[in-house]
Protein backbone atom coordinates (compact mmCIF):
# COMPACT_ATOMS: atom_id res chain seq x y z
CA UNK A 1 0.00 0.00 0.00
CA UNK A 2 2.84 2.38 0.84
CA UNK A 3 4.47 1.62 -2.50
CA UNK A 4 1.28 2.46 -4.36
CA UNK A 5 0.96 5.76 -2.49
CA UNK A 6 4.52 6.70 -3.32
CA UNK A 7 4.03 5.89 -7.00
CA UNK A 8 0.89 8.02 -7.19
CA UNK A 9 2.60 10.93 -5.45
CA UNK A 10 5.57 10.77 -7.80
CA UNK A 11 3.24 10.54 -10.79
CA UNK A 12 1.29 13.58 -9.64
CA UNK A 13 4.43 15.60 -9.04
CA UNK A 14 5.80 14.68 -12.45
CA UNK A 15 2.55 15.54 -14.17
CA UNK A 16 2.37 18.92 -12.45
CA UNK A 17 5.95 19.77 -13.44
CA UNK A 18 5.34 18.90 -17.08
CA UNK A 19 2.02 20.76 -17.11
CA UNK A 20 3.85 23.95 -16.26
CA UNK A 21 5.45 23.90 -19.69
CA UNK A 22 2.40 23.12 -21.81
CA UNK A 23 -0.99 24.78 -22.13
CA UNK A 24 -3.92 24.51 -24.50
CA UNK A 25 -6.87 26.79 -23.78
CA UNK A 26 -9.23 28.59 -26.14
CA UNK A 27 -11.86 30.75 -24.40
CA UNK A 28 -14.04 30.80 -27.53
CA UNK A 29 -14.64 27.08 -27.05
CA UNK A 30 -16.11 27.83 -23.63
CA UNK A 31 -18.49 30.24 -25.35
CA UNK A 32 -19.35 27.51 -27.87
CA UNK A 33 -20.02 25.11 -24.99
CA UNK A 34 -22.57 27.54 -23.62
CA UNK A 35 -24.19 27.79 -27.04
CA UNK A 36 -24.42 23.97 -27.14
CA UNK A 37 -26.11 23.98 -23.74
CA UNK A 38 -28.47 26.77 -24.77
CA UNK A 39 -29.59 24.71 -27.76
CA UNK A 40 -30.45 21.76 -25.51
CA UNK A 41 -32.18 24.03 -22.99
CA UNK A 42 -34.38 25.56 -25.67
CA UNK A 43 -35.11 22.10 -27.07
CA UNK A 44 -36.57 21.06 -23.73
CA UNK A 45 -38.15 24.45 -23.01
CA UNK A 46 -39.75 25.17 -26.41
CA UNK A 47 -42.54 22.92 -27.73
CA UNK A 48 -41.78 21.69 -31.25
CA UNK A 49 -45.35 21.77 -32.53
CA UNK A 50 -46.34 24.95 -34.42
CA UNK A 51 -49.91 24.55 -33.11
CA UNK A 52 -48.76 25.31 -29.56
CA UNK A 53 -47.36 28.69 -30.55
CA UNK A 54 -50.30 29.51 -32.79
CA UNK A 55 -52.71 29.02 -29.86
CA UNK A 56 -50.65 31.49 -27.83
CA UNK A 57 -51.18 34.12 -30.51
CA UNK A 58 -47.66 34.11 -31.93
CA UNK A 59 -47.53 35.52 -35.49
CA UNK A 60 -47.21 32.81 -38.14
CA UNK A 61 -43.87 34.17 -39.35
CA UNK A 62 -42.36 33.63 -35.88
CA UNK A 63 -44.09 30.31 -35.19
CA UNK A 64 -41.86 28.44 -37.65
CA UNK A 65 -38.74 29.97 -36.09
CA UNK A 66 -39.71 29.01 -32.52
CA UNK A 67 -40.74 25.49 -33.52
CA UNK A 68 -37.53 25.12 -35.52
CA UNK A 69 -35.41 26.25 -32.57
CA UNK A 70 -37.16 23.75 -30.35
CA UNK A 71 -36.70 20.91 -32.83
CA UNK A 72 -33.08 21.57 -33.75
CA UNK A 73 -31.96 22.38 -30.21
CA UNK A 74 -31.49 18.68 -29.49
CA UNK A 75 -28.37 18.78 -31.64
CA UNK A 76 -26.59 20.80 -28.99
CA UNK A 77 -25.73 17.35 -27.61
CA UNK A 78 -24.01 16.51 -30.89
CA UNK A 79 -22.09 19.78 -30.71
CA UNK A 80 -20.93 18.78 -27.22
CA UNK A 81 -19.70 15.47 -28.68
CA UNK A 82 -17.71 17.25 -31.42
CA UNK A 83 -16.16 19.59 -28.87
CA UNK A 84 -15.30 16.85 -26.39
CA UNK A 85 -13.77 14.56 -29.01
CA UNK A 86 -11.71 17.42 -30.45
CA UNK A 87 -10.43 18.66 -27.11
CA UNK A 88 -9.70 15.23 -25.64
CA UNK A 89 -7.88 14.11 -28.78
CA UNK A 90 -5.91 17.35 -29.00
CA UNK A 91 -4.85 17.13 -25.35
CA UNK A 92 -3.89 13.47 -25.65
CA UNK A 93 -1.83 14.11 -28.78
CA UNK A 94 -0.06 17.03 -27.11
CA UNK A 95 0.75 14.92 -24.06
CA UNK A 96 1.97 12.06 -26.23
CA UNK A 97 4.24 14.41 -28.20
CA UNK A 98 5.55 16.09 -25.07
CA UNK A 99 6.13 13.00 -22.92
CA UNK A 100 6.58 10.33 -25.58
CA UNK A 101 3.65 8.26 -24.31
CA UNK A 102 0.30 8.62 -22.55
CA UNK A 103 -0.33 8.29 -18.86
CA UNK A 104 -3.67 6.53 -19.19
CA UNK A 105 -4.19 6.17 -15.44
CA UNK A 106 -3.81 9.91 -14.93
CA UNK A 107 -6.26 10.50 -17.78
CA UNK A 108 -8.85 8.34 -16.05
CA UNK A 109 -8.26 10.15 -12.77
CA UNK A 110 -8.77 13.51 -14.50
CA UNK A 111 -12.03 12.39 -16.07
CA UNK A 112 -13.29 10.93 -12.79
CA UNK A 113 -12.52 14.13 -10.91
CA UNK A 114 -14.24 16.22 -13.61
CA UNK A 115 -17.36 14.15 -14.22
CA UNK A 116 -18.20 11.97 -11.26
CA UNK A 117 -18.67 14.41 -8.33
CA UNK A 118 -21.52 16.32 -9.94
CA UNK A 119 -22.86 13.30 -11.81
CA UNK A 120 -23.31 11.11 -8.74
CA UNK A 121 -24.44 14.02 -6.58
CA UNK A 122 -27.22 14.67 -9.06
CA UNK A 123 -28.19 10.99 -9.21
CA UNK A 124 -28.57 11.08 -5.43
CA UNK A 125 -30.58 14.30 -5.60
CA UNK A 126 -32.87 12.82 -8.27
CA UNK A 127 -33.40 9.71 -6.14
CA UNK A 128 -34.44 11.91 -3.21
CA UNK A 129 -36.85 13.89 -5.40
CA UNK A 130 -38.89 10.74 -5.90
CA UNK A 131 -40.14 11.10 -2.33
CA UNK A 132 -41.31 14.69 -2.74
CA UNK A 133 -42.19 15.39 -6.38
CA UNK A 134 -45.11 13.63 -8.08
CA UNK A 135 -44.20 11.90 -11.34
CA UNK A 136 -40.50 11.54 -10.53
CA UNK A 137 -39.57 7.87 -10.67
CA UNK A 138 -36.26 6.24 -11.54
CA UNK A 139 -36.66 2.55 -10.71
CA UNK A 140 -33.87 0.21 -9.69
CA UNK A 141 -32.97 -0.85 -13.24
CA UNK A 142 -32.62 2.71 -14.52
CA UNK A 143 -30.78 3.69 -11.36
CA UNK A 144 -28.32 0.85 -11.79
CA UNK A 145 -27.79 1.63 -15.49
CA UNK A 146 -27.14 5.33 -14.92
CA UNK A 147 -24.88 4.54 -11.95
CA UNK A 148 -22.86 2.25 -14.23
CA UNK A 149 -22.64 5.09 -16.81
CA UNK A 150 -24.75 3.08 -19.24
CA UNK A 151 -27.91 5.16 -19.01
CA UNK A 152 -28.09 5.59 -22.76
CA UNK A 153 -28.33 1.82 -23.26
CA UNK A 154 -31.12 1.64 -20.69
CA UNK A 155 -33.04 4.15 -22.79
CA UNK A 156 -32.33 2.21 -25.98
CA UNK A 157 -33.71 -1.06 -24.59
CA UNK A 158 -36.29 0.15 -22.05
CA UNK A 159 -37.12 3.81 -22.61
CA UNK A 160 -36.65 7.18 -20.92
CA UNK A 161 -37.04 7.17 -17.12
CA UNK A 162 -39.62 9.55 -15.64
CA UNK A 163 -36.92 11.53 -13.91
CA UNK A 164 -34.80 14.63 -14.27
CA UNK A 165 -31.80 12.33 -14.84
CA UNK A 166 -32.80 11.48 -18.42
CA UNK A 167 -30.44 14.03 -20.11
CA UNK A 168 -27.50 12.22 -18.49
CA UNK A 169 -27.67 9.61 -21.25
CA UNK A 170 -25.21 11.75 -23.21
CA UNK A 171 -22.76 11.72 -20.29
CA UNK A 172 -22.82 7.92 -20.53
CA UNK A 173 -21.74 8.09 -24.17
CA UNK A 174 -18.94 10.53 -23.36
CA UNK A 175 -17.72 8.32 -20.53
CA UNK A 176 -17.70 5.30 -22.84
CA UNK A 177 -15.55 7.32 -25.24
CA UNK A 178 -13.22 8.41 -22.42
CA UNK A 179 -12.79 4.80 -21.30
CA UNK A 180 -11.54 3.54 -24.65
CA UNK A 181 -9.97 6.44 -26.52
CA UNK A 182 -6.69 6.99 -24.60
CA UNK A 183 -5.88 3.30 -25.01
CA UNK A 184 -6.15 3.78 -28.77
CA UNK A 185 -4.23 7.06 -28.98
CA UNK A 186 -1.37 5.67 -26.89
CA UNK A 187 -0.66 2.85 -29.33
CA UNK A 188 -1.08 4.23 -32.86
CA UNK A 189 0.09 7.11 -35.04
CA UNK A 190 -1.92 10.21 -35.86
CA UNK A 191 -2.81 8.88 -39.30
CA UNK A 192 -3.85 5.62 -37.68
CA UNK A 193 -6.10 7.67 -35.40
CA UNK A 194 -7.60 9.37 -38.47
CA UNK A 195 -8.21 5.97 -40.06
CA UNK A 196 -10.03 4.80 -36.93
CA UNK A 197 -12.16 7.94 -37.01
CA UNK A 198 -13.17 7.13 -40.58
CA UNK A 199 -13.93 3.60 -39.40
CA UNK A 200 -16.23 5.06 -36.73
CA UNK A 201 -18.15 6.88 -39.46
CA UNK A 202 -18.58 3.58 -41.29
CA UNK A 203 -19.78 1.82 -38.13
CA UNK A 204 -22.30 4.60 -37.45
CA UNK A 205 -23.64 4.40 -41.01
CA UNK A 206 -23.99 0.60 -40.87
CA UNK A 207 -25.76 0.86 -37.50
CA UNK A 208 -28.26 3.36 -38.89
CA UNK A 209 -28.94 1.22 -41.94
CA UNK A 210 -29.66 -1.70 -39.62
CA UNK A 211 -31.87 0.31 -37.26
CA UNK A 212 -33.70 1.98 -40.14
CA UNK A 213 -34.45 -1.38 -41.75
CA UNK A 214 -35.94 -2.56 -38.45
CA UNK A 215 -38.10 0.61 -38.16
CA UNK A 216 -36.58 1.39 -34.77
CA UNK A 217 -38.15 4.20 -32.73
CA UNK A 218 -36.45 7.57 -32.44
CA UNK A 219 -35.39 7.29 -28.79
CA UNK A 220 -33.72 3.94 -29.45
CA UNK A 221 -31.76 5.46 -32.33
CA UNK A 222 -30.92 8.85 -30.82
CA UNK A 223 -29.42 7.46 -27.60
CA UNK A 224 -27.49 4.63 -29.25
CA UNK A 225 -23.72 4.99 -28.85
CA UNK A 226 -23.07 3.53 -32.30
CA UNK A 227 -25.43 6.01 -33.95
CA UNK A 228 -23.76 8.97 -32.22
CA UNK A 229 -20.25 8.15 -33.43
CA UNK A 230 -20.35 10.73 -36.26
CA UNK A 231 -19.78 13.88 -34.15
CA UNK A 232 -17.16 12.04 -32.09
CA UNK A 233 -15.34 10.99 -35.27
CA UNK A 234 -15.62 14.56 -36.58
CA UNK A 235 -13.97 15.98 -33.46
CA UNK A 236 -11.18 13.43 -33.71
CA UNK A 237 -10.52 14.26 -37.37
CA UNK A 238 -10.41 17.99 -36.65
CA UNK A 239 -7.74 17.46 -34.00
CA UNK A 240 -5.63 15.21 -36.25
CA UNK A 241 -5.91 17.31 -39.40
CA UNK A 242 -5.27 20.66 -37.72
CA UNK A 243 -2.12 19.25 -36.06
CA UNK A 244 -2.36 21.62 -33.12
CA UNK A 245 -2.97 24.75 -35.20
CA UNK A 246 -6.16 26.73 -35.72
CA UNK A 247 -7.89 27.65 -39.01
CA UNK A 248 -6.67 30.90 -40.56
CA UNK A 249 -9.97 32.15 -41.95
CA UNK A 250 -11.40 35.54 -42.80
CA UNK A 251 -14.28 36.95 -40.79
CA UNK A 252 -16.58 36.46 -43.78
CA UNK A 253 -15.57 32.81 -44.09
CA UNK A 254 -16.23 32.22 -40.40
CA UNK A 255 -19.66 33.84 -40.63
CA UNK A 256 -20.47 31.75 -43.70
CA UNK A 257 -19.41 28.57 -41.91
CA UNK A 258 -21.52 29.44 -38.86
CA UNK A 259 -24.58 30.12 -41.04
CA UNK A 260 -23.97 26.88 -42.94
CA UNK A 261 -23.72 25.00 -39.64
CA UNK A 262 -27.00 26.45 -38.36
CA UNK A 263 -28.62 25.60 -41.69
CA UNK A 264 -27.44 22.00 -41.40
CA UNK A 265 -28.96 21.76 -37.93
CA UNK A 266 -32.26 23.12 -39.21
CA UNK A 267 -32.16 20.75 -42.19
CA UNK A 268 -31.61 17.72 -39.96
CA UNK A 269 -34.49 18.76 -37.70
CA UNK A 270 -37.07 20.00 -40.19
CA UNK A 271 -36.27 18.22 -43.46
CA UNK A 272 -34.80 14.90 -42.32
CA UNK A 273 -36.74 14.97 -39.06
CA UNK A 274 -34.40 12.57 -37.30
CA UNK A 275 -36.03 13.39 -33.94
CA UNK A 276 -39.49 12.42 -35.13
CA UNK A 277 -41.19 9.04 -35.53
CA UNK A 278 -41.76 7.21 -37.78
CA UNK A 279 -38.15 7.14 -38.94
CA UNK A 280 -36.95 5.92 -42.32
CA UNK A 281 -33.56 4.56 -43.29
CA UNK A 282 -32.87 7.41 -45.71
CA UNK A 283 -33.71 10.08 -43.16
CA UNK A 284 -31.43 8.79 -40.42
CA UNK A 285 -28.60 7.70 -42.73
CA UNK A 286 -28.43 11.20 -44.21
CA UNK A 287 -29.66 13.24 -41.25
CA UNK A 288 -27.10 12.25 -38.63
CA UNK A 289 -24.04 13.05 -40.79
CA UNK A 290 -25.68 16.41 -41.50
CA UNK A 291 -25.71 17.09 -37.76
CA UNK A 292 -22.04 16.11 -37.47
CA UNK A 293 -21.17 18.42 -40.36
CA UNK A 294 -23.02 21.25 -38.60
CA UNK A 295 -21.02 20.75 -35.41
CA UNK A 296 -17.78 20.62 -37.39
CA UNK A 297 -18.56 23.87 -39.20
CA UNK A 298 -19.45 25.67 -35.97
CA UNK A 299 -16.29 24.51 -34.22
CA UNK A 300 -14.08 25.58 -37.12
CA UNK A 301 -15.95 28.88 -37.39
CA UNK A 302 -15.12 29.93 -33.83
CA UNK A 303 -11.69 28.34 -33.31
CA UNK A 304 -9.00 31.02 -33.60
CA UNK A 305 -5.90 32.41 -31.89
CA UNK A 306 -7.10 35.93 -31.12
CA UNK A 307 -10.66 35.28 -29.95
CA UNK A 308 -11.91 37.52 -27.14
CA UNK A 309 -15.42 36.37 -26.19
CA UNK A 310 -17.19 38.17 -23.37
CA UNK A 311 -16.28 37.15 -19.85
CA UNK A 312 -19.92 36.26 -19.18
CA UNK A 313 -20.05 33.79 -22.08
CA UNK A 314 -16.73 32.25 -21.07
CA UNK A 315 -17.96 31.78 -17.50
CA UNK A 316 -21.26 30.28 -18.62
CA UNK A 317 -19.33 27.91 -20.87
CA UNK A 318 -17.07 26.95 -17.99
CA UNK A 319 -20.10 25.92 -15.91
CA UNK A 320 -21.88 24.35 -18.92
CA UNK A 321 -21.58 20.84 -17.48
CA UNK A 322 -23.63 21.94 -14.48
CA UNK A 323 -26.01 23.87 -16.71
CA UNK A 324 -26.66 20.72 -18.71
CA UNK A 325 -27.08 18.51 -15.65
CA UNK A 326 -29.47 20.88 -13.82
CA UNK A 327 -31.56 22.37 -16.65
CA UNK A 328 -34.43 19.86 -16.60
CA UNK A 329 -34.68 20.29 -12.84
CA UNK A 330 -34.79 24.05 -13.42
CA UNK A 331 -37.67 23.61 -15.86
CA UNK A 332 -39.45 21.36 -13.37
CA UNK A 333 -39.11 23.86 -10.52
CA UNK A 334 -40.26 26.71 -12.78
CA UNK A 335 -43.61 24.93 -13.24
CA UNK A 336 -44.17 25.35 -9.50
CA UNK A 337 -42.76 28.87 -9.29
CA UNK A 338 -44.84 30.29 -12.15
CA UNK A 339 -48.58 29.85 -11.38
CA UNK A 340 -50.33 27.40 -13.68
CA UNK A 341 -52.95 29.76 -15.01
CA UNK A 342 -54.49 30.05 -18.46
CA UNK A 343 -51.79 29.53 -21.05
CA UNK A 344 -50.38 32.76 -22.41
CA UNK A 345 -47.22 33.81 -24.19
CA UNK A 346 -46.23 36.03 -21.25
CA UNK A 347 -46.58 33.19 -18.76
CA UNK A 348 -44.62 30.82 -20.95
CA UNK A 349 -41.81 33.33 -21.48
CA UNK A 350 -41.69 33.93 -17.71
CA UNK A 351 -41.49 30.18 -17.10
CA UNK A 352 -38.52 29.84 -19.45
CA UNK A 353 -36.71 32.82 -17.91
CA UNK A 354 -37.26 31.52 -14.39
CA UNK A 355 -36.04 28.07 -15.42
CA UNK A 356 -32.92 29.56 -17.00
CA UNK A 357 -32.18 31.69 -13.91
CA UNK A 358 -32.63 28.69 -11.63
CA UNK A 359 -30.39 26.57 -13.84
CA UNK A 360 -27.59 29.15 -13.84
CA UNK A 361 -27.88 29.56 -10.07
CA UNK A 362 -27.67 25.81 -9.41
CA UNK A 363 -24.82 25.34 -11.88
CA UNK A 364 -22.83 28.28 -10.47
CA UNK A 365 -23.30 26.99 -6.93
CA UNK A 366 -22.24 23.50 -7.99
CA UNK A 367 -19.19 24.80 -9.84
CA UNK A 368 -18.05 26.90 -6.88
CA UNK A 369 -18.64 24.53 -4.00
CA UNK A 370 -18.79 21.02 -5.47
CA UNK A 371 -16.75 20.92 -8.68
CA UNK A 372 -13.90 23.40 -8.08
CA UNK A 373 -12.20 21.47 -5.25
CA UNK A 374 -12.05 18.41 -7.50
CA UNK A 375 -10.87 20.51 -10.46
CA UNK A 376 -7.97 21.77 -8.34
CA UNK A 377 -7.08 18.20 -7.45
CA UNK A 378 -7.41 17.26 -11.13
CA UNK A 379 -4.58 19.64 -12.00
CA UNK A 380 -2.15 17.45 -10.08
CA UNK A 381 -2.66 14.73 -12.69
CA UNK A 382 -2.52 17.06 -15.69
CA UNK A 383 0.21 17.24 -18.31
CA UNK A 384 -1.33 19.82 -20.65
CA UNK A 385 -3.18 22.62 -18.89
CA UNK A 386 -6.61 23.29 -20.34
CA UNK A 387 -8.07 25.69 -17.79
CA UNK A 388 -7.40 29.42 -17.35
CA UNK A 389 -5.17 30.29 -14.44
CA UNK A 390 -3.73 26.78 -14.17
Amino acid sequence: MASLTTTTAELSAGATARAATSRFYHPELDALRFFAFLMVFLHHAFPHQPEFWTKLGVPSAIVAVLAGIGASGAFGVSLFFVLSAYLITELLLREKEMVGTLDVKSFYVRRILRIWPLYFFFLGLAAALQWFVPGQHIGWRAGLAFTALAGNWYIVFVGFPSSVIFPLWSVSIEEQFYLTWPLVVRRISQWGIAAIAVGLLVVATVARFYLGARHTYEGQVWCNTLVQLDPIAAGILIAVLLKGSVPQLSKLARVAMAVAGATCFATAALYFGIKNDPLTTARIVLGYPTVAIAGTLLLLAVLRDDAKPSAALVYLGRISYGLYVFHVLGLLISDYVVPNQTASLTRYALRVLVAFALTVTMAATSYRWLETPFLRLKQKFTYVLSRPGG
